[in-house]
């Protein structure tokens, strides 16, 4: 199975997500449980990752092509080459598959405090996406990460705590 993305409407993801998968397509919408500070304590709450966009895997895209395509709310296929939609490399979708393996909210990744100050990420997106990691924000409890999708950088903001 090839992984391809879609350019939706942004804050319909979800809901969009779910109308497909009931027309038998395998669409994916990572989002992520965010820790948000109010009232004096850290609560959670749901987060789309990719913020208009989906992520379909299939064989082959021309077989599910007026499915998706037809559905309010979609824009266009990236990566369009050919007039046929081109996968995203291998390494960009092995990126991906950390946050979309489950359609369960990721929870927020858990960060350890070093004797020197420093962060190390030992669960979660974050751990497995460390390489990427641009700028840690400790305050808001958040983390930059720079995604390529079809070689354009896709910058996301990640939760994390700290133990």
């Amino acid at each position: 199975m090839k992984m391809y993305v879609l350019q939706v409407r942004t804050g319909q993801e979800a809901r969009l997500a779910e109308r497909l998968r009931r027309r038998g397509v395998d669409a994916h919408c990572p989002q992520e449980e965010r820790m948000i500070r109010r009232g004096g304590g850290w609560q959670g709450r749901l987060y789309t990752v990719f913020p208009g966009y989906l992520f379909v895997c299939c064989e082959d895209p021309l077989d599910i092509y007026y499915r998706i395509s037809g559905q309010s709310g979609v824009l266009r296929w990236l990566g369009m080459a050919g007039g046929r939609p081109a996968p995203l490399p291998l390494e960009e979708e092995a990126q991906i598959l950390c946050m979309t393996y489950s359609d369960v909210p990721l929870p927020p990744s858990r960060a350890v405090k070093m004797p020197d100050g420093q962060l190390v990420f030992v669960e979660g997106p974050l751990a497995e996406l460390a390489g990427s990691i641009r700028k840690i924000h400790r305050h808001d409890r958040r983390a930059e990460v720079h995604v390529p999708l079809h070689g354009r950088e896709q910058i996301l903001r990640l939760s994390f705590t700290i133990d």
